[in-house]
């Protein structure tokens, strides 16, 4: 099954992966039809000190805000955060001070904390600390989200989409922590934010699990800013690597943790401080080299992606640390010449791992599509009335849209159905009248007056009527009959009215909106504002039809009378002549005025409400949109503050692609991506209706099916699939109503149209990936479809065969570990050669045996050395997969002397800014951010060894000091028994200020970074001679130390050292007594003088002031103290036997 995963991003390089990681899995899980978005599963957090999101250079949309932590709170400066961490120890007064001295001093950091830690790690830490609570509760949080029952049951939903096993393998989490071991916030952070989420999963066994991922300093060498990045990325090894092999950190350390409610435990053998598995990935290897920073994290992204939804890539990896890491490991499996750890207890901390991508290229096809869909109809809104004439040669840009309006607005008029213009045209009126009821009314009053008319009698006896009593019956008769006939008739009509104006709103917007798609905005606008004019107009137009009918109606008895008067006898008018007939169609006709009077006046009101109170906010909400679209566009950021690269997506008509669609150089594509602009068009043509449809017709059918969207009523809630150009984002009420005594309350309508290109971009992808549309299916395809023999013709087959063949051994033999590598340092330390041992992890092959793919993919893997009987079968699997991601795995860990993405800026860096005190004093300021004991890159025996080795050598006279060299301060070395010669400490030191000779200690173990930088340098481990040296005189802890027990045994020195200064060690004539009394009141002196020159500082010194050599008092006290019970108890010599 599937794991749950835990990514965390440290800094704005961990973030930028992060938000490259979420976007392809959207991508991925897009393309296979899953629609419920990323798995709770699958967790995401993002530490950083800046209040707010950075990284507005890369393109990529920025995370969710809930995956953010911002661990500076707003208007915080460091100050705050300082007197936040001191103040919560300060009644420690065991660790105080300890404390104190690994914050940088407030009193001269200059940086605003809420935009970041200005390139000083030691302040990203501090802010870091500041924070664990913070951290632990969001961590805490996220680890309960991925392991809940739910999430777990969606994550075997997804499994089954992608062919995992439903049940079976190890349910735990991955956690993968990433940063840049070269920044501020996030290398000084990364440790410590490890050691928090560590804390809080404790009980878990995988809490000892996690992998980092570290970039490595040359992945920003384009930057040309990187003045902070040398010291940084000396400060952030050399405490990873103490951390690696570290399983107990100091007091202080622990201290810093456990006040803030976090409970680390350590001392167990798989504790230590930082990732159990750390590989750096820099810029390059010895086949490829990316572009720049941006292009390392996209990389990086999309093989974590794999990695996430792979079974197969999942259980390897996990195979590969667990198992690989250790067993490939040892002083008799893996030689380690560095000296800096001891290879019986520990390996080397760091490895690397590559990338190789053999794909169809189908979520990149998918991106450039979306662009070009997206800037074809952004393109269409704001510039289709000049799309003839773009640089305005022909007419001005407003002649050109008053042209586009003159062609357009008549029907426009009608297709708002509004035409109210003339009295052919009644739209509105047409709409709005009940002619049913109308029809039954008319009806019902003629058989109604008729009936009456006859029942009443009073007949003379010619059986008539006098006009005048025929003409007040069948007035009276009217006035009876019609007032509960029209109120029918307003009934009907409020009906139709109710209906017209829930109805009509979201019709009117979904017919702007595929005028915008036809004719632009400006056009679009400038029909409004004609509509503006025309609905005035037409309101006016329709009171005075109204007034004219009840005109009408108020003339009914004249109109009856003259009626009448037209029969023969006018005194005696029989009811069955014809005039009777024509007075009673007077009635039915005075109804008809009546109620189209009353028809016309709530129509005109309707029109005059329509125009002012809905078409006058559309038009300017669209005058508005269309300026700020403009804008938008041609901005420098887009709206989230990353860089705005719409002028660079491509257009309509395009037939070249942009760079950023090149593959990467790790990356293969069985699709060339100089192929896109046709097969983007063949799919635009296909997914219209109609055999041979031109592509320039077609793009203008899709253009507008995707810009205008649905009728904004029939837009479904939540649904991101579904959407309208014009959303009405609150219903427009009317107050109109068919009884014009009466109102109802008005409602202001609200519109949105999206400003932003970027919502077009996703509405671009939603529409190609609909079920059923060409472009789904061309997306959707894997690689058992792109390569099914029976769906495509032999040659087509045998091209895409062979493309695949070749492209799959670019791809792997790109995909070595991507770290640059010192083959002569290699070798020197670790006796192997570039590539050596490399393990290969690949996703799932989908490829049955049998297949004519099989068996190419197993002759490439054959003939590059890659196949392995015993286990390479089991990389082909069922899969529903469009690609097949290769991780190169480095075949043992590394000393980072041999990485040169590692160690070639840290020595340039040092080589241009080592020259003066205040240059090196840059150089290191606010970089290592923890105290000395946890910043030497050794392992503790190590350093135990070397801080012994040094009154070991001082003893017996074997230090050298040369002090005549001024700005480069004191140069200090060693004489070396295996060479016979002089090692030299590096020069100069790594150290604020010139040395001082009570500081030398402190000032050559923390130089032992700078010893590793040089060796990069000098392309051998020499600059290590001097501290192996003093590691061999220190010899093991409780042990006695080889020279000085030859000295105080026998007097004898190795061939050619300096002879012992008889006050240290005694004489080599003399007892074995006198030496040891000797060397036990010299190295007394020197404890005594250690506790009062450096332990015992004055109350009055600031902490910041004590010289370096105070932060490992500590050790070097317990290193006399255990020199001086070795030398009393050496006995004379004794064989033994």
């Amino acid at each position: 099954m599937l794991r749950p995963f835990l990514i965390i991003g440290v800094g704005g390089s961990g973030g930028k992966t992060l938000r490259g990681i979420t976007y392809q899995l959207q991508l991925k899980l897009q393309q296979i039809g899953w629609k419920s978005g990323i798995p709770a599963a699958w967790q995401f957090l993002h530490f950083d000190t800046p209040t707010a999101q950075d990284g507005a250079d890369f393109a990529i949309p920025f995370l969710p805000p809930q995956q953010y932590r911002g661990l500076v709170s707003t208007g915080a400066t460091y100050n705050t955060v300082y007197k936040s961490i001191e103040g919560a120890h300060s009644s420690n007064q065991r660790v105080h001070l300890d404390i104190q001295r690994q914050l940088p001093n407030p009193q001269f950091v200059k940086v605003d904390v809420t935009k970041g830690a200005g390139q000083f790690r030691a302040v990203g830490r501090a802010v870091a600390l500041s924070s664990t609570k913070e951290i632990a509760t969001a961590a805490r949080a996220a680890i309960g989200r991925l392991g809940d029952a739910s999430a777990l049951a969606e994550l075997r939903t997804l499994g089954q989409l992608l062919k995992a096993r439903g049940e079976g393998g190890d349910g735990s989490p991955t956690v993968i922590a990433i940063s840049s071991v070269a920044g501020g916030s996030g290398a000084g952070q990364f440790l410590d934010i490890i050691e928090v989420v560590k804390s809080t999963a404790k009980q878990h066994p995988w809490s000892n699990q996690f992998f980092s991922i570290l970039y490595a300093p040359d992945v920003f060498d384009q930057l040309n800013v990187s003045a902070g990045m040398p010291g940084n990325a000396l400060g952030a090894i050399a405490e990873t690597m103490n951390g690696f092999w570290t399983n107990t950190p100091s007091e202080s350390t622990l201290e810093l943790l456990k006040n803030q409610g976090v409970a680390p435990s350590y001392g167990d053998a798989m504790d230590r401080v930082g990732a159990a598995y750390p590989f750096v990935v820099g810029r390059s290897n010895s086949k490829v080299t990316f572009e720049d920073q941006s292009a390392v994290y996209n990389a990086v992204a999309t093989s974590l992606t794999a990695w996430i939804t792979d079974e197969r890539v999942q259980d390897d990896m996990i195979a590969y640390s667990s198992g690989n890491w250790q067993a490939r490991v040892g002083a008799n499996v893996l030689m380690d010449a560095s000296g800096l750890a001891s290879p019986v207890h520990h390996s080397p901390p760091f490895s690397s791992m590559g990338f190789g991508r053999v794909t169809l290229g189908r979520d990149r096809f998918l991106e450039y599509s979306a662009e070009r869909l997206a800037r074809s109809v952004i393109e269409r809104m704001l510039r289709a009335h000049s799309e003839s004439d773009p640089l305005f040669a022909q007419k001005t840009e407003r002649e050109w849209i008053e042209s586009g309006a003159d062609k357009s607005y008549q029907r426009f008029l009608t297709d708002l159905q509004l035409n109210e213009e003339t009295e052919s045209h009644n739209q509105v009126i047409d709409a709005l009248r009940a002619d049913d009821t109308v029809a039954q009314i008319k009806a019902e009053l003629d058989y109604g007056v008729g009936q009456r008319l006859t029942a009443d009698g009073g007949f003379d006896k010619s059986g008539g009527l006098d006009l005048s009593v025929w003409t007040d019956r069948m007035v009276n008769a009217y006035a009876v009959r019609a007032p509960e006939l029209l109120e029918r008739d307003q009934r009907a009509r409020q009906a139709r009215l109710d209906d017209w104006t829930k109805r009509m709103p979201s019709e009117i917007l979904h017919t702007v909106a595929r005028y915008v798609s036809d004719v632009g905005l400006p056009v679009t606008v400038a029909m409004l504002s004609r509509l503006d004019r025309t609905l005035r107009a037409a309101a006016e137009g329709l009171e005075a039809e109204a007034h004219q009918r009840e005109e009408w109606v108020r003339s009914l008895r004249s109109l009856v009378a003259d009626e009448l008067a037209k029969a023969p006898n006018q005194n005696s008018i029989r009811p069955d002549q014809d005039v009777v007939t024509y007075g009673i169609e007077r009635l039915t006709q005075a109804l008809e005025w009546a109620s189209e009077a009353r028809l016309r006046e709530s129509a005109g009101k309707l029109v005059g409400e329509l125009r002012t109170e809905f078409f006058a906010p559309l038009r300017a909400h669209l005058d508005g949109a269309a300026q700020a679209l403009r804008q938008r566009v041609g901005d420098r950021q887009t709206s989230d503050e990353r860089e705005n690269e719409f002028q660079f997506w491509p257009t309509r008509s395009d037939s070249t692609v942009p760079r950023k669609y090149e593959p990467a150089p790790n990356e293969r594509l069985l699709v060339d991506f100089r192929k896109y602009p046709a097969e983007f068009e063949r799919l635009v043509s296909a997914s219209v209706e109609g055999a041979g449809v031109k592509y320039q017709d077609a793009i203008l059918a899709v253009m507008t099916d995707l810009l205008v969207g649905q009728p904004p009523a029939t837009v479904r809630d939540g649904d991101g699939s579904s959407w309208s150009l014009i959303a009405n984002t609150r219903t427009w009420k009317a107050s109109v109503t068919a009884d014009p005594e009466t109102s109802y309350a008005p409602q202001a309508p609200h519109f949105r149209m999206e400003a932003d290109p970027e919502t077009y971009l996703e509405r671009a992808r939603l529409w190609m990936r609909r079920e059923g549309m060409p472009f789904q299916a061309y997306i959707s395809e894997d690689l058992l479809n792109f390569f099914d023999e029976t769906a495509i013709t032999p040659d087509v087959f045998a091209e895409r065969r062979d493309r695949y063949r070749e492209q799959l051994q670019a791809a792997l033999g790109a995909s070595e570990p991507l770290v640059k590598l010192n083959p002569a340092l290699l070798r020197a330390v670790h006796d192997k050669a570039v590539n050596e041992e490399t393990s290969l992890v690949i996703s799932s092959i989908p490829f049955r045996e049998g297949t004519e793919m099989h068996s190419v993919t197993k002759s490439v893997l054959g003939q590059l050395g890659f196949w392995d009987d015993a286990t390479s079968d089991g990389w082909f699997r069922d899969a529903k997969v469009d690609g097949i991601e290769v991780f190169a795995m480095s075949g043992f860990p590394y000393q980072p002397i041999v990485m040169d993405s590692v160690m070639e800026p840290i020595a340039r860096g040092w080589l241009a800014q080592s020259g003066t005190q205040d240059s090196r004093q840059a150089f290191w300021q606010f970089k290592r951010a923890r105290l000395l004991g946890e910043a030497i890159p050794a392992d503790q025996r190590v350093i135990a060894s070397m801080i012994r080795g040094w009154y070991v050598a001082k003893t017996l006279n074997r230090l050298g000091v040369d002090t005549q060299h001024g700005e480069r301060g004191p140069k200090l070395s060693v004489w070396d028994a295996a060479s016979r010669r002089v090692a030299d400490f590096p020069h100069p030191l790594l150290s604020a200020r010139n040395a001082q000779p009570q500081d030398y200690p402190g000032a050559v173990m923390q130089s032992l970074t700078i010893a590793l930088a040089l060796c990069q340098v000098d392309g051998t481990l020499a600059p290590l001679d001097a501290y192996k040296t003093l590691t061999s005189l220190g010899g093991e802890q409780g042990a006695p130390a080889p020279a000085l027990t030859e000295w105080l045994q026998h007097g004898r020195i190795d061939k050619g050292a300096p002879e012992p200064k008889a006050e240290r060690a005694g004489r080599a004539g003399g007892a074995l007594a006198d030496r040891q009394q000797a060397v036990r009141t010299y190295l007394a002196s020197e404890l005594e003088r250690f506790r009062t020159d450096v332990v015992e500082q004055d109350d009055h010194v600031s902490v910041y002031d004590y010289p370096v050599t105070w932060e490992l008092r500590e050790q070097i006290v317990e290193a006399l103290e255990g020199l001086l019970s070795t030398v009393m108890a050496t006995r004379s010599d004794d064989v033994g036997v």
